[in-house]
């Protein structure tokens, strides 16, 4: 009789720890691989629009727009907000419905457009190259800076008829905006003001144990690094990564999911919103080229930021040049603001320091004020909302104003 009470009560304990998951499974129902559901999700508007580059690739943007009463869109200022390597729009939005960056900015009064590149989740597709072949993947953030960028700003133009509008991007987002109005200075006009979270231009002093251990060999030319040339770094299967996700809700301390983390974030998470990690891990890595993190491993080696190395023979049909080149970042003449965090274990702030020496107009340099503050803490950190967001809504506010003057 004991033996049988005993087992009953370790079946009830047994389907009272399955319905307790169960339970915190469906609370979590915000675990979101979209970001057109994840925004309808959260109340707000929502346009999604697809955008060709001079190269055939099929990019997605989102944009939380200004409706007025009839539904009517309203004509605001307009930013455009771009994320970082191997991210997607949907980095912006996670920080939930009331701090995340995008709806910050929302509410400030701007019509947000959420930016992606070539090879992420919303942008798999090439008029002539599907995702099997090399030639699909043989790219880098270059690539992103002259095509991607200009075909996703021209349509943002196009579509709100506005002459000029703010940018806001992070880490490679910040690459991207910078090589882009050094190759092609005549985009300085386009952009009002620019913030760039955490920027990656130079890498010479990263802490990060990835660019340490494989930044040598990845970062030169040599056999290996050539045959990873158009190859895919991570898959963006949505139901693998939901998956990965779920594994977060059933610990008090998500060890495993911060794990996963640290060759992006660094090992001290300490201002990460660890309650946003379940989705976080759902929609990060996106997606994207062996040959992006390449790139910067070679601007590790060489300690310079310039353009991506071919080898001798082929710089000199790229280049005429047997060295790549350096970017001008001398032509970028748009009125930046810098922020980094001094314990950022992507962006040393040494490099910060050495960018913002060839920039000709910074505006403003804010070094985060916590000492713990890392890479993914810009857009998915505790404090966005009282430091980041204060800052950058402050810097586009000034700017408007000057102009209804």
């Amino acid at each position: 009789m004991r033996l049988g009470l005993d087992f009953v009560m370790l079946a009830l304990l047994l389907l009272l720890r399955q319905l307790t998951v169960t339970t915190a499974r469906q609370s979590r129902e915000i675990i979101i691989t979209d970001a057109v559901r994840r925004i309808q999700h959260d109340g707000y508007n929502v346009e999604q629009h697809a955008v060709i580059t001079k190269d055939g690739y099929i990019l997605t943007l989102h944009r939380i727009p200004q409706l007025g009463q009839q539904g009517s869109v309203l004509r605001r200022p307009v930013v455009f907000l771009l994320s970082g390597l191997y991210a997607s729009s949907d980095v912006w939005l996670l920080n939930g419905r009331e701090d995340s960056l995008a709806y910050l900015l929302w509410r400030a009064g701007y019509d947000v457009w959420l930016g992606n590149n070539r090879g992420n989740i919303y942008c798999r597709h090439n008029l002539w190259f599907n995702t099997t072949a090399r030639d699909f993947w043989n790219f880098s953030w270059h690539e992103m800076s002259v095509y991607d960028m200009p075909a996703q700003v021209d349509y943002i133009l196009h579509q709100t008829g506005v002459a000029r509008m703010h940018f806001v991007g992070i880490s490679q987002g910040g690459t991207v905006f910078l090589v882009l109005n050094s190759m092609l200075p005549q985009y300085n006009a386009v952009f009002k003001t620019a913030t760039l979270l955490a920027p990656v231009a130079y890498v010479s002093n990263t802490q990060s144990g990835l660019a340490k251990i494989f930044g040598p060999i990845l970062g030169t030319r040599n056999y290996v690094s050539k045959m990873l040339e158009g190859i895919e770094m991570f898959s963006t299967n949505k139901f693998f990564k939901k998956f990965l996700s779920m594994t977060c809700l059933e610990h008090e301390q998500p060890a495993v999911c911060v794990t996963r983390l640290w060759p992006s974030v660094g090992y001290d998470t300490r201002y990460l919103n660890k309650t946003l990690l379940p989705d976080l891990m759902a929609n990060f890595p996106a997606g994207g080229s062996v040959k992006q993190l390449m790139h910067y491993f070679q601007g590790y080696v060489s300690t310079k930021f310039r353009q991506y190395d071919h080898g001798p023979e082929r710089n000199w049909l790229h280049y005429q040049q047997l060295e790549p080149p350096e970017y001008a970042l001398e032509k970028v003449s748009t009125p930046i603001t810098i922020f980094f965090a001094e314990n950022d274990y992507i962006v040393a702030p040494a490099d910060i320091w050495r960018l913002v020496a060839r920039l000709r107009n910074v505006e403003a340099v804010y070094k985060v004020p916590w000492k713990r503050w890392n890479h993914f803490d810009f857009i998915c950190g505790l404090g966005v909302r009282e430091y980041i967001f204060d800052k950058i809504v402050l810097s586009m506010n000034r700017y408007e104003q000057r102009r209804r003057r």
